[in-house]
């Protein structure tokens, strides 16, 4: 009792010394210490109380801090989010990039030139590239670097696969682009290391039979009918409307032909019975194809005719003999008028096709006719899409993308077999020339380096490096092909341009352009535009008996 007294006492004398505010003050916080409990008011908030007074002591501290301790703690502790772009903006700026680099190279070339350096053949700069008319799409995609995307499209089409991943792969392949797997040689999808094995397959014997007519071009792949008709003024109707200079697609100089080598001095150093033989067959073939081979004037050309050229590159490769029988006996029943040098044949035209092959297609291109192959032009240009937007929007597409022209006689005159590249598709494979690089950085440059010299000479670049087949048959002068001969092939698809002399005959009609009529002992089409078509079949005849 008397300690509580006491304690009262103590308690009494102490309240009276504070104030009333912080008696209360200090009654609750007795009570909280004893009761355990909180304020109503404060129970809820407290913990958000507290975290605002953390943030206000964070700001207080941020702006104490310097700017880049602050740009330092944003990039640790702030989470990187990455956010897709359209592909068309992706696009467009690798094309202005692109197009700011060709720009800086032609200001600095003209620079160089203005200064009077000397020019450096070794670093010898790109050829100048053309500049497209058209959409902006087709701008931009011309600033693109196609050649270098196709070149790397090849370097992954060559990885070989994993061999369990072969089968679904390639059947997928397949079932996206219509490819006739009952056709292919090898069914055992396995044996195929990679998409350039698979892209360049062959098929089973007898798949593509040959059309009987011995008077018929047959087509030389599989293919979708693009365009074809009848040149005129030397124009090839691309679409409807777009055309392009024949000249532009082969080349308008003359070809000369390549100087004698060791590489084939051996043809004096044969035994001669081999050497007559070997002729002998040279001129049964010519006779039975109607090609001729006993004009001086066939090989050599016409002297002082048109403007000459440096020396052409040899690469001329053993031709059969049974293609030489063949094809000299079709020639044999022409009138031996050399290509080059050209005479007004009477009612004698030019006529062209154009072939397009889908990625799904048969990818090796064969021989649509007995003939001869004189020489090679080889045009190191771009590699552009050959769809069929590019084909309304971009005129004289095919004059621009890189192609391999082959040019020859067959039994009517002149004669021509075209392969184009496309993106993607820039290397053709020509079975009877090794010499032959297509889509190759080696060559781009060879090409860069003799368009240089070429303007170091004053004198227009043709363009095109040109190669002769003229030691392949010493008879024929040039590579003897039989109709349907395998000649070479594409990796995934791209297109084939044939432009052929042939007889036009007399016209049904009045009007000499009728789609439906026959012109009798001439050229007459048996296709239609758009239409699918495969090797071997027939794309029109000449109606003349043989």
């Amino acid at each position: 009792m008397a300690l509580c007294l006491s304690s009262c006492s103590a308690l009494f004398r102490r309240k009276v010394l504070i104030s009333p505010h912080v008696e209360r003050a200090g009654l609750m916080e007795v009570s909280l210490k004893a009761t355990g409990r909180r304020p109503a008011g404060a129970r809820h908030f407290s913990k958000t109380w507290k975290q605002s007074q953390n943030q206000d002591q964070k700001q207080t501290s941020s702006r104490r801090s310097t700017f880049g301790s602050r740009l330092r703690f944003a990039l640790r502790n702030t989470k990187v989010e990455w956010y897709p772009i359209p592909v068309g903006l992706g696009i467009g700026l690798l094309g202005l990039l692109q197009f700011y680099k060709a720009q800086r190279a032609e200001r600095e070339r003209a620079e160089r030139e203005a200064a009077g350096e000397p020019f450096d053949f070794q670093n010898a700069s790109a050829r100048p590239k053309h500049r497209l008319s058209g959409p902006w799409q087709v701008q931009i995609m011309s600033t693109l670097p196609l050649k270098a995307m196709s070149r790397l499209w090849g370097r992954f089409n060559e990885i070989e696969l994993p061999y369990y991943f072969r089968v679904p792969g390639f059947k997928l392949y397949s079932w996206i682009f219509g490819v006739n797997l009952d056709e292919v040689a090898e069914p055992d999808l396995h044996t195929y290391p990679n998409l350039a094995a698979f892209f360049y397959r062959q098929l089973k014997p007898g798949v593509r039979p040959l059309d009987p007519d011995t008077r018929a071009i047959i087509s030389p792949s599989d293919g979708r009918i693009l365009q074809f008709g009848l040149i005129e003024r030397g124009e090839v109707e691309q679409v409807k409307g777009v055309t392009y200079s024949l000249d532009a697609l082969l080349g308008s100089a003359t070809p000369t032909h390549a100087d004698h080598t060791k590489t084939f001095t051996d043809h004096q150093t044969e035994p001669t019975q081999k050497n007559e033989a070997k002729m002998l067959a040279d001129e049964e073939f010519a006779e039975m194809n109607g090609i001729s081979y006993t004009l001086p004037t066939l090989l050599a050309g016409e002297p002082g005719g048109a403007r000459k050229r440096s020396a052409s590159m040899d690469a001329s490769t053993t031709s059969k003999v049974d293609a030489e029988e063949e094809v000299k006996a079709d020639l044999a029943r022409g009138d031996g008028t050399p290509w080059y040098a050209p005479k007004a044949a009477a009612n004698h035209a030019l006529y062209y096709v154009v072939i397009y092959l889908a990625p799904g297609d048969y990818h090796r291109f064969h021989s649509p006719v007995p003939w001869v192959v004189e020489s090679r032009r080889h045009f190191a240009g771009e590699l552009f899409s050959v769809s069929p937007y590019l084909q309304r929007h971009l005129p004289g597409l095919f004059t621009l993308n890189e192609r391999v022209a082959l040019l020859g006689r067959w039994r009517w005159g002149f004669f021509s077999y075209t392969p184009v590249g496309a993106t993607n598709v820039g290397s053709i494979k020509v079975n009877f020339d090794a010499e032959l690089r297509t889509n190759s950085l080696t060559t781009d440059t060879a090409a860069d380096k003799a368009a240089a010299e070429a303007a170091a000479r004053g004198e227009q670049y043709p363009g095109f490096v040109e190669a002769t087949y003229r030691h392949a048959s010493r008879t024929l002068g040039g590579h003897p092909l039989q109709r349907g001969e395998e000649m070479g092939g594409f990796q995934l698809g791209s297109s084939i341009v044939l432009v052929f002399e042939a007889p036009m005959g007399t016209r049904k009609s009045f009007d000499a352009g009728w789609e439906e009529g026959k012109r009798e002992g001439g050229w007459n089409w048996t296709i239609e535009k758009g239409q699918r078509i495969k090797m071997g079949e027939k794309i029109g005849y000449v109606d003349i008996q043989n």
